[in-house]
């Protein structure tokens, strides 16, 4: 029996706690949570993403592929797609943020380091279209726009395939760091109806899901309709400090004679404590937390054959997630921001958005005679994001303001036809095998930005007096920024596959793409592996990639206010086909080029400590040339040359290809599994990566702004530190899974511990002689916020062969990432971005969230 057909017998046989080829996966799941359907399914029918030719499991493969089944996704005890998937794979990082822009609708989630729109979404294999909002906060992604893993409901999924290299070449723009691919569940017949509930160890967040998924037979032999129903409850978490800044106007040292004035309003000269304002000490103003979150989704997957060669197939869904965000306190004693005749104590903006995403895809496929596969799709999926603001204000209207706005909607729409064919020929020319496969495709994208109330962005007669503009902590779409464009994109690629022998194999790709806004690109792929024993191989890729400006990140030109260092500013970002940019030497986008280079040993050896052990370890290599970033803001008032062009925006920033950047990385997987009798089992399995990435080099700034800056004594580049430090230092760059899982009959107890690396962020305030702060020659003070690993405990009872119940417990030591320094810890200086106690974490860069222990009760009941 070959390694591989062992492999899966063992798997077939007793090893249920794990899904068929999960040689990747670090966090191996309880046998008790797993259907019988799922430990029934036939290992031998996975096909891995990244490969059109034959099944192969990870170790036989040129490139490293993870592969996380259902049952390890819901082992995590996480509740939605994008948090099971953090801990389940060790490349992959996404985490929760706070008071943070397009962040607070769709988590950023970043592969081998790189920015959420260098990897690549599909399901099903085919390509999953984007979320409609650019993320222009100060955080992790900023100015990408993310594809929302949360719109597509955990229960629908079968497993998820992650391939760790590039892959532009196989499935088009995008895919430099690689691609998630969710394959959706197509069982027959039965299903599964499976409810938690949960609460944090501080007493909110309380968490309520339920799901449904069914499926039954359609149509002849292989017909299949299979839905999954999905309703998530999160009621939101709040993690401020209590408030230390100033709440009111100072009083005036004439307020004894002349009593209220119109900026101090108040009939006492302590308005907190004789209005009865935060009556407690101390006492609490911001909203830092976990976003309240309702979820409402329904997924489908189906296939009907009409002959014994051809199958129709569909599949698709429509997600709403109602969230409800926050903004920051906005103080009385903020003048920009007050209009005390409204709020004379402030006021916190709460910030409610509406997510609507669906997608269906309806296609053929069909094999000839001669072995010939053939497939032919068109798919749409759209993405749209309704924002609305209130407990808030326009303060350039002063008393006229209303106090609830609608503040627009962002649309994105994909269409897409694709055809593909792939044949595999055994013995061909005396070689073992090789598949050739070929496709084209045609894509169209459309983004829209519509509007808002008049009032959310009108000029208030307030503005000259320097009164914010539009709608407090969200302004409000101009019609003014409205924008409806759209681009076409066709595609055809060639990919072969040569089986020279049982030892060596030979794969590599060609795809042409072309843009209808800017030409042309073609990406590349070669890889190979050799077995140099049945147990042991090498194996190795190289990689041409590129990735094509977003339509958003082209055409969006919407004002922004966001705080940083405790200071609100409303940033205009500029459409890249707005005139003026040439004026000052700005070039619009033009598609980034990546060359990644990987190589790795993989082994897969029986009968080791009386199991059976996997391993892999990878060293890899990307460059990016011409990386697609945003601008620092520029301030118009420091540059007179912006001033003269932009006379009504106080700040601007734009897109640009200005920086080129290396990633260099060593991703490493061991998993043991073993029966020590027939009641017991064991898997244990531990997974790291570590990946940084730096800018290499950062291109001059462009002479017209150079020259005005200079003017003025000063220098600059269009990427400040801050904005470097987000894409260098904002996310972990080292990550450690490990698991044990072991059952005892129908018992099954699960450990798993996650470690993330440090990370840092820039603060103004901080003080030097802080062992955790860095200054440069400058007294620009960056601060580092220690490595953590937080532990995860559950176990799991089969109490009947249809019912499981699981009692778990997430991060139980309830650790927290490090605050920013502030003096009520002891620190010599407070960080302004700690904002008086209202955000403790950091917005800027993030490690696992800051919600602490979270305890959990679920039961699944499979028919």
């Amino acid at each position: 029996m070959t390694t591989s057909k062992l492999y899966l017998a063992m798997l077939l046989a007793g090893t249920a706690a794990l899904t068929p080829a999960i040689a990747q996966t670090a966090n191996p799941a309880p046998a008790a949570a797993t259907s019988a359907r799922e430990e029934a399914e036939p290992a031998a029918e996975i096909l891995v993403v990244g490969s059109r030719g034959r099944a192969r499991t990870d170790v036989d493969r040129p490139v490293p592929v993870d592969v996380v089944g259902a049952p390890e996704l819901r082992a995590t005890g996480q509740t939605d797609l994008g948090q099971q998937l953090q801990f389940t794979s060790p490349s992959f990082n996404s985490a929760k943020y706070g008071v943070n822009g397009a962040t607070n609708y769709a988590d950023p989630a970043s592969l081998r380091g790189l920015g959420p729109d260098q990897v690549l979404l599909l399901i099903n294999g085919k390509r999953r279209h984007q979320f409609s909002a650019l993320n222009l906060n100060v955080a992790p992604g900023r100015g990408t726009v993310v594809s929302d893993l949360n719109a597509i409901p955990s229960a629908a999924i079968k497993r998820i395939e992650v391939l760790r290299d590039g892959a532009a070449a196989q499935y088009g723009s995008d895919a430099i760091a690689g691609i998630v691919n969710l394959v959706l569940n197509d069982g027959a017949e039965g299903g599964t109806v499976d409810v938690t509930a949960g609460i944090f160890h501080e007493g909110d967040g309380e968490t309520y899901r339920a799901a449904l998924n069914h499926g039954f037979r359609l149509g002849g032999e292989g017909g299949f309709f299979n839905y999954t129903l999905e309703f998530f409850d999160f009621a939101g978490t709040n993690r401020s400090d209590t408030f230390d800044g100033a709440l009111y106007p100072a009083t005036p040292a004439t307020y004894a004679t002349t009593g209220p004035t119109v900026n101090f309003p108040y009939a006492t000269a302590n308005p907190r404590v004789d209005r009865g304002v935060y009556p407690t000490t101390p006492f609490v103003v911001g909203n830092f937390g976990a976003n309240e979150n309702r979820t409402y989704q329904a997924f489908f997957n189906s296939q009907v054959p009409i002959s014994e060669t051809t199958n129709i197939y569909a599949f698709g869904g429509y997600s709403q997630k109602d969230i409800v965000a926050f903004g920051f306190f906005r103080s009385a004693a903020n003048f920009a921001n007050s209009t005390l005749s409204i709020f004379p104590d402030g006021y916190v903006p709460v910030i409610p958005g509406t997510s609507k995403d669906y997608s269906a895809v309806v296609g053929a496929n069909h094999e000839t005679s001669g072995g010939l596969k053939l497939d032919l799709s068109i798919g749409y999926g759209h993405n749209e994001l309704d924002q609305s603001i209130f407990n808030t204000l326009n303060p350039s209207l002063g008393t006229a303001s209303p106090t609830s706005f609608y503040v627009g909607r962002t649309n994105f729409g994909q269409y897409i036809a694709e055809f593909n064919g792939s044949k595999n020929f055994d013995g061909f020319g005396g070689l073992k095998g090789l598949n050739i496969a070929f496709g084209l495709q045609a894509r169209r994208d459309d983004f829209r930005v519509m509007r808002g109330d008049a009032a959310s962005f009108a000029t208030g007669p307030l503005a000259a007096s320097g009164k914010f503009i539009g709608s407090s902590a969200r302004p409000g779409i101009a019609d003014r920024d409205e924008i409806d464009i759209a681009r076409e994109n066709y595609a055809g690629f060639v990919d072969v596959e040569l089986d020279i022998n049982d030892a060596f194999l030979v794969a590599a790709a060609l795809r042409y793409e072309n843009y209808s806004d800017f030409g042309g690109n073609v990406s590349g792929k070669l890889a190979a592996r050799y077995k140099i024993t049945d147990s042991f191989a090498v194996r190795g890729s190289y990689n041409r990639g590129f990735r094509a400006p977003s339509l958003a990140q082209i055409g969006n030109r919407v004002l922004t206010s966001t705080a940083q260092n405790n200071v609100v500013v409303q940033t205009q970002q500029v459409s890249s086909d707005d005139p003026r940019l040439v004026t000052l030497g700005v070039e619009q986008p033009r598609a980034e080029i990546s060359n990644g280079f990987s190589a790795g040993v993989t082994g897969d050896f029986d009968d080791i400590l009386g199991g059976q052990i996997t391993t892999t370890l990878d060293v890899y290599l990307i460059d990016i040339k011409d990386r697609i970033t945003i601008s620092q803001g520029l301030r118009t008032a420091d540059f007179p040359a912006i001033r003269a062009l932009f006379p009504t925006n106080n700040e601007i920033s734009f897109f640009t290809n200005q920086i080129d950047t290396r990633t260099k990385g060593i991703d490493f997987v061991a998993t043991y599994r073993t029966r020590l009798s027939d009641d017991w089992r064991l898997d244990a399995s531990v997974a790291a990566s570590h990946n940084p990435t730096k800018v290499r080099r950062q291109r001059p700034t462009p002479a017209p702004i150079l020259v005005s800056a200079t003017a003025r004594g000063q220098s600059l580049q269009l990427l400040d530190q801050t904005s470097i430090e987000l894409i260098e230092v904002a996310i972990p760059q080292t990550k450690v899974l490990g698991s044990v899982t072991v059952g005892y009959k129908n018992v099954t107890v699960n450990a798993r511990g996650t470690y993330f690396g440090s990370v840092k962020a820039f603060s103004t305030g901080l003080s030097g002689q802080d062992p955790n702060v860095q200054c440069d020659a400058a007294a620009r003070c960056v601060q580092t916020f220690a490595a953590k690993a937080i532990f995860d405990l559950s176990s799991s009872v089969k109490l009947m062969d249809n019912l499981n119940i699981t009692l778990g417990a997430n991060n139980i030591f309830n650790t927290y990432p490090d605050k920013y320094n502030n003096r009520r810890d002891g620190f010599l200086g407070e960080a302004a971005s700690y904002s008086n106690g209202q955000v403790p974490y950091s917005r800027n860069s993030n490690q696992f969230g800051f919600n602490g222990a979270y305890y959990y009760l679920s039961a699944a009941f499979s028919f």
